[in-house]
């Protein structure tokens, strides 16, 4: 598998800023779909990768339509760690709740539930720190402290956990992503700044 093919796919659109408005903006719905967005573009970029072919979904008029959860069964199929398929459902299962249904305009403590547990599952196979031991601090664009959030926080809290758990499994995407990688590294794999970033409680905060 050549992670370059992946970073390709994968940066072509603007992942930092969706990242940061999904963090900073004060809208449940709003930050699911900017998630959920990103998540299906990990997706794609891990098929992509898998098929050594970026182009594979095409682009504009020409582009390729699957349904998410169709595309997630695929990545699976092609490799993708269960646990992690399981966490990309829950997420592409709360984007569909709220996109279908107007009346459902908040992230319910039971998929944050669900999502945590599955992407758990996967911390587990490889270390201990899982995400009750993590925090996200959340900064505005000028760099400013937005907020800092444990999975312990209330329901009031479930935007920012869904980030939390999100960046998680993102940083574990790209942690085995990598280690599948079998070419020559021409670039760095880790260059990515993101708007949120997750520590363990142990690392100084929160109080």
């Amino acid at each position: 598998m050549d992670a370059r093919v992946f970073m390709e796919y994968y940066t072509a659109i603007d992942v930092n800023d969706l990242l940061l408005k999904a963090a900073t903006i004060d809208d449940d719905v709003g930050t699911t779909l900017r998630l959920h967005l990103i998540s299906e573009r990990l997706i794609e970029s891990w098929i992509c990768a898998c098929c050594n072919n970026a182009g594979l979904f095409g682009q504009d008029k020409n582009r390729v339509l699957v349904e998410c959860s169709a595309k997630i069964e695929m990545a699976i199929n092609l490799g993708l760690p269960e646990h992690l398929g399981k966490a990309f459902k829950v997420l592409n299962s709360l984007r569909n709740d709220i996109a279908h249904n107007p009346i459902k305009n908040s992230i319910p403590d039971s998929r944050i539930q669900s999502f945590a547990e599955k992407t758990d599952n996967h911390i587990r196979l490889s270390s201990d720190v899982t995400l009750s031991k993590r925090y996200v601090t959340v900064n505005s664009p000028d760099g400013n402290e937005v907020a800092t959030v444990t999975m312990a926080s209330d329901s009031s809290q479930n935007r920012l956990k869904l980030c939390l758990i999100f960046s998680v499994l993102m940083q574990e995407m790209m942690k085995f992503v990598a280690s599948k990688h079998d070419k020559q590294w021409d670039n760095d794999f880790s260059q990515h700044q993101y708007s949120f970033t997750t520590n363990t409680t142990d690392s100084t905060k929160p109080t």
